[in-house]
C-alpha cells in the first residue's frame, strides 16, 4: 500500500460522502491522507460545507454521472493532481422514490453512475488501490416491508431478495457491474451497508432522518404549549428494533475497509452504532431532550403528529423561518416523507443488523445512538438549518 494516499469522494455533499470527507482528514490519523478531494454535483465551497478548514481538502462541483464515461473522464482530468488518487469512496446515487415506482429508471441510472465512475477512475487514476461502495438497508429489501422474507439478525451472507421485488433493488445490479469492472484488476473494493444514517448535510438529502426530526422538534417547541412531543409513528413501530448508525461511524467503516484490503477486498460489511439493536421507544426521549422536550409515544387516534402536524403549520412556516434566522426555504426543502417512512413503513419489522463480520476484522467503532442525533443537531445549528436555541 502506498505511503502517499489521496482520497477521492464521490458525493461529498451527501450524508455519507460529507462524513467521509471530514473523517479522512483525521481518521485513523491526521497523516493518513495527504489530500482529500470531494466531488459534488452542485456548487459548494468548503466554507459553506461545514467541513473543516484544512489545506488538504478540495471540493469540486459539476459532477454529473448521468453522462457517459468520456464526460466523466474529462471532468476528472480537469482536477489538479487527480492522477495521485489511491482511494476512492463512492457515495453518489439517484433517488427516484421507494418501492417499485419508476424502478426501471432508478436501476438503470444508478448502474450508469457506478459504471461511468469506475471507467473514468481507471482512465485517470493509475494508482488506484481501493474503491468503497455505499449500499444499505435496501439490500435486504427494507422498502418492501413484510412482503419479503428475511431472517434477523441480518447477515451480509443473506441471499438476495428474489424477483419480482429483487428486480427493483438497484444495489444488486450495481454490485454485479462493479464485480465485472474489477475482474482481473489490481484494485479492490468493498460494499459498506448501513441501515438509516443519522447525520448532517450542508444541503438537503432525501435519506437524512435527523433533519426532519430536528425541524419537527423545533417547530413543536415554537407552536405547542406542551413539552410532550409524540413519536411520528405507530404503537407498533415505536417498539420495533432497528440498527441505525451515525454518519461518522459509517465514514470510518469506509476508510477502515479501504486501508485493510487483504481482509476486506470483495467483501460486504454491515455497520451500525452498536452491536445491539434499539427501538424508538428507547431513544425518542433522549433525542427530543436536545430541544427541551419530552418525547412520548404515538399520539392517540385523531391527534396530529409528525409530518401531518408539521404540514398543518405550513401557513406559519415563512414567518417562523424569518424569526428564527434559519436557511431560506429549509422547511419546504426538507424530506418530510423520509421521517414518515422510517418511523412507519420501515419500522413495521425487525431491522437488526449482525455486526460480527466487521468486528472480526478489527473494526470496533461505536457510538451512543442518542448522542449521534445530538451531534447532527449541533451541526445543523451551526449551519442555520435549525434555530440557535
Amino acid at each position: 500500500m502506498s505511503q502517499n494516499k489521496q482520497a477521492l469522494v464521490f458525493g461529498a455533499s451527501g450524508i455519507t460522502g460529507w462524513a467521509i470527507a471530514k473523517e479522512a482528514l483525521t481518521y485513523p490519523s491526521p497523516t493518513t491522507f495527504t489530500r482529500v478531494v470531494g466531488l459534488t454535483s452542485r456548487p459548494l465551497n468548503v466554507e459553506e460545507s461545514g467541513l473543516p478548514q484544512d489545506s488538504r481538502l478540495r471540493l469540486h462541483a459539476g459532477l454529473d454521472l448521468s453522462k457517459d464515461a468520456k464526460s466523466t473522464i474529462a471532468y476528472l482530468r480537469a482536477i489538479p493532481d487527480i492522477e495521485s488518487t489511491t482511494h476512492v469512496y463512492f457515495a453518489a446515487y439517484v433517488h427516484l422514490g421507494w418501492g417499485a415506482s419508476d424502478s426501471d429508471s432508478q436501476v438503470r441510472e444508478n448502474v450508469q453512475f457506478v459504471t461511468s465512475a469506475v471507467t473514468a477512475i481507471e482512465a485517470v487514476c493509475p494508482k488506484l488501490e481501493f474503491f468503497t461502495f455505499s449500499t444499505g438497508g435496501k439490500w435486504y429489501g427494507f422498502e418492501f416491508g413484510d412482503k419479503v422474507k428475511r431472517v434477523t439478525p441480518l447477515k451480509e451472507s443473506a441471499p438476495r431478495i428474489p424477483p419480482p421485488f429483487g428486480d427493483h433493488i438497484f444495489y444488486y445490479q450495481q454490485i454485479d457491474a462493479l464485480e465485472d469492472l474489477n475482474r482481473g484488476k489490481k484494485w479492490k473494493f468493498a460494499d459498506i451497508r448501513p441501515d438509516a444514517i443519522v447525520g448532517f448535510v450542508p444541503n438537503h438529502n432525501a435519506m437524512n432522518i435527523a433533519e426532519p426530526i430536528a425541524l419537527y422538534c423545533a417547530l413543536w417547541k415554537s407552536f405547542e404549549s406542551s413539552v410532550e412531543i409524540p413519536f411520528p409513528g405507530t404503537t407498533e413501530t415505536y417498539i420495533t428494533l432497528h440498527s441505525d448508525v451515525s454518519q461518522d461511524v459509517v465514514a470510518r467503516m469506509h476508510i477502515f475497509a479501504s486501508l485493510h484490503p487483504d481482509t476486506t477486498g470483495g467483501e460486504a460489511f454491515n455497520v451500525a452504532d452498536a452491536d445491539m439493536s434499539s427501538s424508538w421507544e428507547a431513544v425518542w426521549p433522549g433525542i427530543t431532550s436536545y430541544f427541551g422536550l419530552r418525547g412520548v409515544g404515538p399520539s392517540p387516534d385523531g391527534k396530529l403528529a409528525g409530518e401531518p402536524w408539521v404540514r398543518s403549520k405550513s401557513a406559519k412556516w415563512e414567518q417562523w423561518m424569518q424569526e428564527n434566522k434559519v436557511k431560506d426555504k429549509v422547511l419546504d426543502s426538507t424530506c418530510w416523507g423520509f421521517m414518515t417512512i422510517v418511523a412507519n413503513d420501515y419500522a413495521t419489522f425487525d431491522r437488526t443488523f449482525d455486526l460480527s463480520k466487521a468486528r472480526s476484522i478489527g473494526f470496533d467503532e461505536r457510538a451512543d445512538h442518542v448522542q449521534s442525533y445530538h451531534t447532527a443537531f449541533d451541526r445543523m445549528r451551526d449551519a442555520k438549518i435549525i434555530p440557535a436555541s
